[in-house]
């Protein structure tokens, strides 16, 4: 396995690897701290041309992200067609946004017709990135595409709103989708245009976006009710059923029941530690009176009350 870092004690002398071509030692330089260090060390590696490219391709699985990502930009470089399946495994299966958009871009650098099919399935990433680094990639190899809803899912990724309004109904089905979007502020464009479209479908996903977790989404989509045809006596009942952010009620009030104070410090407030140290204090020095199980008897009545007044209080602080 590659070492994650480098150390030592002068600055690594990358032009000396690059003439010496030694692949294995640029390559875990790109592990290095330093972020300079990392990119002059993928730059290099780029220039030794497709000696390096099995090398690369072997270390495109690493744990570390700095790793995969210099790799995929120097066999980007490259333009050796040996890096397409493995390109395109990470643009399809890595766990990690910032490496998918990197292997689009990269995909789009090999110049070779058969990188348009991922790079197509790419603009249906949920992630904002990815999209358009597909998006970009497809335009490097001169792609067109093939009908509207392609091309609806194209403008969407290159965030070509106007272009993506102008399609009509056959934007709707892509902005739908589109909707997995990890931004709020993707999301809330694609309610926009979707209040805009005569099409049932629009209007049904602009009644579940009252639910949305993000509460800036929820009230665009509660001013284009209107437009997407959504009854205002359902407004309400849609907000409702949105998912709850904030702390959990039941976590709270277990905490004051069980420990009571860590329920008030659970919630922010700075002085439930203070009332836990001191009920810790009065239940330390009430067992050495009475001994270890009594003053349990007597404190969980009390922390009972005190955990039903907790929830409430959670339930207060939940977003409106």
């Amino acid at each position: 396995m590659i070492p994650t870092g480098f150390l030592s004690l002068q600055p690594p002398d990358i032009e000396a690897l690059k003439a010496a071509q030694d692949t294995k030692g640029l390559i875990r330089l790109l592990g290095h701290m330093n972020f300079d260090i990392q990119w002059r060390s993928a730059d290099a590696l780029g220039s030794l041309g497709t000696a390096a490219t099995l090398p690369l391709i072997a270390v495109l699985d690493h744990e570390n992200i700095a790793v995969r990502l210099g790799a995929i930009e120097a066999l980007g470089t490259i333009r050796d067609r040996r890096a397409l399946k493995p390109l395109t495994f990470l643009l399809e299966h890595d766990q990690n946004a910032e490496v998918r958009w990197v292997a689009a871009i990269a995909l789009g650098s090999l110049g070779i017709p058969e990188a348009t099919g991922p790079l197509i399935r790419a603009l249906k990433d949920p992630d904002r990135y990815v999209r358009y680094g597909a998006a970009q990639a497809l335009r490097t190899l001169s792609w067109e595409p093939a009908n509207d809803t392609d091309r609806a899912y194209y403008t969407i990724a290159l965030e070509e709103w106007t272009e993506t309004a102008c399609l009509g109904v056959a934007a709707t089905g892509p902005l739908i989708e589109s909707l997995r979007d990890h931004d709020p502020a993707s999301r809330e464009k694609i309610v926009e245009l979707l209040s805009g479209i005569s099409d049932p479908r629009a209007h049904r996903a602009c009644e579940l976006l009252l639910k949305d977790p993000d509460s800036t989404v929820r009230w665009k989509a509660t001013l284009a009710a209107k437009k997407c045809g959504v009854p205002v006596t359902r407004l309400p009942w849609g907000l409702s059923k949105r998912p709850r952010t904030g702390q959990n009620p039941y976590a709270a009030a277990v905490l004051n029941f069980l420990f009571f104070g860590q329920g008030y410090n659970y919630l922010g407030y700075w002085w439930g530690s203070l009332v836990f140290m001191s009920y810790l204090s009065i239940l330390v020095l009430t067992q050495l009176q009475l001994g270890p199980f009594v003053p349990y008897l007597i404190a969980y009545p009390v922390t009972a009350l005190f955990a039903v007044q907790t929830f409430f209080m959670a339930k207060q602080k939940q977003d409106m």
